[in-house]
């Protein structure tokens, strides 16, 4: 059977690909040897679409004629894409959370909870970070637009003596939100799908507050699973924030939580599941 992944990065030629690709398809391919990205002029047996949705002057979505499904795994309805069409096109739709599919679930299309996981292959994976002294470096990650749910720690991570590590497209120009110069304590490094686990793992650990925003309810845990793989705790307020200054409390997080995640969080378990949905599809569609 050929499966093709048309990606959100081949469609709006992003170089390097964004996030949601590097996770939910490159690191699919991998393991996957009858998957591979969309070319022009292929008719395979399976189209996936990584957010790409049916427009006005698109309707590939609509008008393929084998057996397709819609990954989606961010709220793009609030950007205006046509995701209702897009979805009723489809024999299937798969996203990395159930606030998502319970959204999702409203356009008649069956819907699939799908994880976002990561590659735990020992040559990418690296072993976690050690914890033996007092933290001194907490660090943070995402695209730059999201950095403003940092705003209110600000003045804890500064009250705590911790240097603040931002891992980003773009620097997010935190210090504005405070009056310590930025060289005392804020350092902007550039986002790198090579370099992200070396990079964390400079870290002491992770804050990545709860986001109350309107889109946060739809957010996956894909940077709390990463940073715990990378041998990170993850701080999600002001008590964690304080508590992971000592490498004990830090110790007990990772003895807890780490075998889970990397159990839990094979990015095998989605290829399997991807086969499971296409093995359902055709079966309907034969019935």
């Amino acid at each position: 059977m050929q499966i093709r992944y048309q990606t959100y990065s081949q469609f709006h030629n992003k170089d390097p690909v964004v996030g949601s690709d590097f996770i939910r398809v490159n690191q699919l391919l991998k393991y996957w040897p009858e998957a591979a990205l969309y070319k022009y002029g292929e008719f395979p047996d399976v189209m996936i679409f990584t957010k790409v949705f049916s427009a006005y002057d698109y309707k590939f979505p609509n008008h393929f004629e084998n057996i397709k499904i819609l990954d989606i795994c961010d709220p793009m309805w609030l950007e205006g894409m046509d995701v209702a069409e897009t979805a009723r096109a489809m024999d299937a739709v798969t996203c990395p959370t159930e606030s998502m599919a319970q959204f999702m679930r409203q356009f008649n299309t069956p819907v699939y909870v799908i994880p976002d996981r990561w590659d735990i292959d020992p040559k990418v994976l690296k072993p976690p970070r050690e914890h033996i002294d007092k933290a001194k470096t907490v660090v943070w990650y995402g695209y730059a637009h999201n950095a403003e749910i940092l705003k209110p720690a600000i003045r804890t991570i500064n009250e705590l003596g911790l240097n603040l590590k931002i891992i980003s497209n773009d620097d997010p120009i935190l210090y504005r939100f405070d009056d310590r110069p930025k060289e005392e304590y804020y350092q902007f490094v550039k986002y790198s799908n090579d370099t992200i686990l070396q990079e964390l793992q400079l870290a002491d650990f992770a804050l990545l507050p709860i986001d109350y925003r309107p889109i946060g309810r739809f957010k996956s845990n894909n940077k709390t699973t990463h940073a715990i793989l990378a041998g990170l705790p993850v701080a999600t307020n002001g008590d964690e924030l304080r508590s992971f200054l000592e490498p004990e409390a830090r110790k007990k997080y990772m003895l807890e939580q780490y075998d889970i995640i990397k159990s839990e969080y094979d990015v095998r378990k989605s290829v399997d599941q991807m086969k499971e949905i296409i093995a359902e599809a055709q079966k309907k569609r034969n019935d």
